[in-house]
């Protein structure tokens, strides 16, 4: 299985533990950000990101610029009020 079969596994995996309604919304929010217009403000492939800090998933603040340090970074931002 490749990594975006398994990828696409896990993506159904969560979506089936999610009640169809609040699916619905999520759907629906997540649609078609090209109508939002927030695509046009978006970085794109090979665009420099800004340094920044903020927290971490256990409240730490880190920078980009550190961990840079240690190698290329993988950011995950997270909609919501949790």
């Amino acid at each position: 299985m490749t990594l975006t079969e398994q990828l696409n596994a896990r993506r159904e995996e969560a979506r089936n533990r999610i009640p169809l309604d609040k699916l619905a919304v999520m759907d629906r929010a997540t649609a078609n950000p090209h109508q939002s217009g927030i695509t046009a403000s978006c970085l794109k492939v090979g665009d420099t990101a800004p340094d920044f800090v903020l927290p971490n998933a256990v409240g730490k603040s880190v920078s980009l610029k550190e961990l840079l340090k240690d190698g290329p970074v993988v950011l995950s931002f997270y909609r919501g009020g949790w």
